[in-house]
Order: C-alpha cells, then structure tokens, then sequence
C-alpha cells in the first residue's frame, strides 16, 4: 500500500504554528477547559479521572448518548474513534479493496478518496458545480449517475460540504442513498459542519444521510462546530455488523479514545451542552461572513464572493488577469511575505480558489484579511 502525502495536511501541520495568522483552520477558535467550565463542566470531577484505557470502542455511556442523535440507533451502531479522521480511514480500510471504485464528490477535504487510491481502488471524482448566484452550488447529477456502477463499493460526500459550505438537501441525499442501494454500495458521509450551518434557528440541525438506506456510515466528531479540536475525539453511526468489523480494525491503531477526552466528549455533545456550542460556533461564523463580505468587495474583482451557507470557511475563486490564478503558490507567497496561512483550492480538489477560515476571533480574522489584500496587491487592503 503506497499513500500519496495527504498535502492539506502536511501543509497545515508544517506552518498552522509557525505563522502569526492561521487562515487555513476550518474549525471555529478551540475551547479552553475554563470554557467548557463556564458551561457547567465539572473540573474537579475531570482531575479525578483515571488516565487508563478505556473501553476501546468508547464507554457505554457515551455511545448511548451519542445514539441519541442518530434515529433508531442503539450503542452498537456507534464506535468512538480518535477524530473523524480515524473514523473515515477505518471505514475505508474495512470496505475497500484493489480494484474497487470508490465516487466521491468533490472538492472535499480528500482524506478518504487518498486512502481509497493507496488500497488499490479507482476514484471517481464528481465535481459541485458553482451556482449563477454567489451562494449555490450543485452537484454535476449527470456525472455522478454515470459514475456510480456495478463496481462502485462505496461513495463519498462531505456534508455540509468542506469546502464550498454547500448543503444538501433531502432530497439530494435521497437521490445518492438511491444511486447507492442500486448497485449495492455504501455511503460515507462526513457530517462534522451538520451543527455549523450559518443560518439555522436554535435546535434546528441539518438533515444527514442516517436512516436513508441499509449501507450508510454518517461520521462526526468534537472537532469543528463543537470547537473542540483538541480533544481529538470522533465518532462513526452504521450498522452494527460494520461498526463490529471497524472495532476490530482499529485495535490496530490508537486501540481506545483518551479517558479525558471520552469524559468531555458526554459533557459536549449533551444535547442542552451541544446546543449552545454550535450557537457560539455560529455567531462567530456568521461575524466573520459579514466581514469577509464587505472585504471581497474592495479587493478590484481578485476574489469574487461566494456566500457559504455552512463550515467555518469560506471558498472562492481567485483571479488574476481575467483567470484563475496558482492559488498554491499564492498561499506560499502570502506565508512568506505576510506570515499568513491559507488553504489553496488544489489542495481541497479544486485549483483557482482559495479556502479562507471564519473561525478565528474578529480582530485576528480582519487584520489577516488586512495582509492578504496587501499581498494581492489591490490597494484595497483595509
């Protein structure tokens, strides 16, 4: 097995530390222990954890809280992993083999078609296609029913998209478990910005791809609209024969979650906790939006606006006389010469644009926007 190196990644984990603004994040500013206590956490309770494996597949406790959000599951439809990463490499390991084809719609945070590629499977790439309107995309239906046939094991979508900030709809998801039950595959669907939709009232979730056929595995995790990166702590909802051959599997690589971040994790993604994480995530979010709109707006037509409607993110084409630009060698420009980091559109399967995280805090944020207009060059940068 021969991966490719996962270069968001590598990027991200070279220089995240090294710059003075980090712009690549899609996650929203991470929680301090004190401010999960503000919540209500109980840290004397926490100091009094034991730091010893736990059960591998994550405590009962956790599960059958974590089943709460996924209808008609139990704890054996869940397995706590150590990230969603973890989740979507393990569930790619257990189904994939060489000579499989895998579909996956793209651009997305290329995880899973990578590891697809390093098992020896065909990845069909299936594009979202940007709207007439700044805010919608739409999934090329035609490509994608030619794509999904009798050898496909497995499609995949990241939803809310990473990186467009699309959201499907039901019915949209009701077409791809669909085209899936047709031929027998699964769906992988990495449900980590469900809670980090810009625009949704109190309570209200995105719909996912859970209960829509027999071979769904929705992923997600503490990761993003929760604010919670540190905990490394995810999670996978399938059934339970898959979830049983996925344990198995990652007895192989970080055997059990951490004790302390199994024990935060049932304190976050309780449903009155969860509720007023993804309200703070989504006041940042829609801040940061605002901000980055009026921005784009006085950069000479570089960077026309696209809306997100979900994800701490937003995506948008780069133009450099009258083209789409090397936005990968933009990034490392502006790295160089104003010490702030960004995601190139390549890196997420799409070259010419460029992802820009909505997470940080509102002073950060302009004053990094403030030297990427310098490097544009646009004399527009304020």
């Amino acid at each position: 097995m021969e991966m490719e190196t996962f270069e968001l990644e590598r990027q991200q984990s070279l220089w995240e530390h090294k710059v003075d603004i980090n712009l690549s994040e899609s996650g929203v500013d991470p929680l301090t222990l004190d401010g999960l206590a503000a919540l209500g956490l109980d840290l004397d309770r926490l100091h009094g954890v034991p730091l010893e494996y736990i059960q591998s597949n994550g405590t009962p406790e956790l599960r059958s809280q974590l089943a709460g959000h996924y209808a008609g599951a139990t704890i054996e439809h869940l397995l706590a992993t150590t990230g969603s990463s973890e989740a979507n490499y393990v569930a790619v390991q257990v189904l994939v083999e060489p000579g499989d084809e895998v579909v996956a719609i793209v651009p997305n945070y290329l995880q899973v078609g990578l590891a697809a590629r390093g098992l020896g499977a065909l990845v069909r790439d299936v594009p979202l296609l940007p709207g007439a309107d700044e805010s919608s995309w739409s999934l090329d239906w035609e490509a994608f029913e030619a794509a999904v046939g009798a050898r496909t094991k497995l499609i995949y979508l990241s939803h809310p998209n990473n990186p467009t900030g699309h959201v499907f709809t039901p019915s949209e998801l009701d077409r791809i478990a669909a085209a899936a039950a047709r031929v027998g595959a699964w769906v992988l669907s990495d449900e980590v910005y469900r809670g980090a939709v810009h625009d949704l009232a109190p309570g209200e979730e995105a719909p996912g791809m859970w209960g829509r056929g027999e071979r769904i595995i929705a992923v997600s995790s503490l990761s993003k609209a929760y604010g919670l990166p540190g905990a490394r702590l995810g999670w996978m909802a399938g059934p339970p024969a898959f979830i049983a051959r996925c344990w198995a599997r990652r007895d192989f690589t970080t055997i059990a979650p951490g004790a302390l971040s199994d024990a935060i994790a049932r304190f976050a993604t309780e449903p009155s906790n969860q509720e007023r994480l993804f309200a703070r995530a989504r006041r940042m979010m829609r801040t940061n939006r605002d901000t980055f709109r009026g921005w784009t707006g006085r950069q000479n037509g570089a960077l026309p606006y696209r809306e997100p409607r979900a994800g701490a993110y937003a995506f948008v084409p780069f133009v450099e006389n009258g083209r789409l630009a090397d936005c990968a060698r933009f990034a490392e420009r502006l790295r160089r010469n104003r010490s702030v980091l960004l995601v190139a559109g390549r890196w997420a399967g799409m070259p010419g644009y460029l992802r820009f995280g909505l997470g940080l805090e509102p002073g950060p944020f302009a004053e990094g926007l403030r030297r990427v207009g310098l490097e544009i060059g646009g004399g527009a940068a304020a």
